[in-house]
């Protein structure tokens, strides 16, 4: 299984735009975002519009593609904002919110 891991894109859209196609060129099956997702500058009480407005419609991209999505929040993304990213990966099969659960992949 190939899987990819990237952390720390902190709201970067092409950081996040990179990934999908170095996910899709390399064929893999997962790609893990180790945290600090969202945006660490300006208003961080912000991040929430960075979920609605650019997070969800990249994870879809991910979901058509049929590459495992798994991720979770870091220290520089507000706790606030986490019900909003759990709601958020649960509209795609493929997208994993990982705090605090475990998800297998195949055997």
């Amino acid at each position: 299984m190939k899987v990819l891991f990237a952390t720390d894109l902190h709201g970067t859209t092409w950081k996040y735009e990179r990934l999908l196609r170095i996910a899709q060129a390399m064929h893999v099956e997962a790609v893990i975002s180790g945290g600090d997702m969202l945006p660490k500058s300006g208003d961080l009480f912000h991040q929430d519009k960075f979920i609605v407005h650019y997070l969800d419609q990249h994870l879809a991209q991910f979901e058509a593609a049929g590459i495992y999505y798994l991720c979770y929040l870091g220290n520089d993304d507000l706790r606030i904002f986490s019900d909003l990213f759990d709601e958020t990966c649960g509209k795609y099969s493929h997208v994993v919110n990982l705090a605090q659960r475990s998800f297998k992949i195949g055997d």
